[in-house]
């Protein structure tokens, strides 16, 4: 675990509280279970490394998008404090902020799984330079599985490859037909985590290259309700 992890875990323990409680009279109170989830994920500078991790060439549309918007449902509700905004001032300095997203998740009942989106703010010709999805299951436990793509961006392929343009065809992604180069990102490493915690517990992913903060706060049905539909 990284020198930073210690300040991560000290900055955020006073940041935590929980959600109000209220009745709710439309969805099975004995089945349904609802959480306000934050995932936080940056970028290590490369001198906290020594670790050599090799990137892949793309030849593949695969988690990419071009000029992606992100979604009010994804933004933490002003209502509910964010158990990571003290890391963001305090940290941010010192490692690059990837994303930072928060979901109301109501599930139905054991066993549902209920999935996200991410990507960076940072982008190179309108494509972000971190993308990833994450799948939240409850269960005993509350499981997440993240799904990542870290980008590099180098001198544009000459040719944009034959599977690319299939992909982007499959996708729905025009691609121009004057474009004779491809100004994506040149390189990719995938990455893919499990992890399994209790609510109102903080946990860490460490990587070399990714870190991940992720935090379920537990809500009351009806809370969930109203902020879902305030979206």
């Amino acid at each position: 675990m990284k020198a930073l992890s210690f300040l991560v875990f000290g900055v955020l323990s006073s940041a935590i509280s929980q959600a109000n409680a209220v009745d709710l009279n439309s969805i099975d109170l004995e089945k349904a279970r609802a959480y306000q989830a934050y995932v936080m994920t940056f970028a290590w500078p490369d001198n906290m490394s020594s670790e050599t991790i090799e990137y892949q060439d793309v030849y593949s549309l695969d988690g990419l998008m071009k000029n992606p918007r992100r979604s009010a449902s994804s933004i933490a509700p002003r209502s509910l404090p964010s158990p990571f905004d003290n890391f963001q001032n305090t940290i941010r300095a010192r490692a690059e902020l990837l994303t930072s997203n928060s979901w109301t998740l109501i599930f139905p009942d054991t066993g549902a799984s209920i999935s996200k989106p991410l990507f960076s703010d940072a982008q190179q010709n309108g494509y972000p330079e971190f993308t990833g999805k994450v799948t939240f299951t409850l269960g005993r436990y509350l499981e997440s599985n993240l799904h990542y793509q870290s980008y590099l961006f180098g001198n544009p392929v000459a040719m944009i490859p034959e599977e690319v343009h299939a992909n982007a065809h499959a996708s729905g992604t025009q691609l121009q037909p004057s474009q004779n180069f491809w100004d994506g990102p040149s390189q990719v490493l995938p990455l893919h985590f499990k992890n399994k915690t209790a609510s109102k517990k903080l946990n860490y992913i460490d990587h070399p290259i990714v870190g991940t903060l992720i935090y379920f706060e537990p809500l009351d049905l009806e809370q969930a309700i109203d902020l879902v539909s305030e979206r």
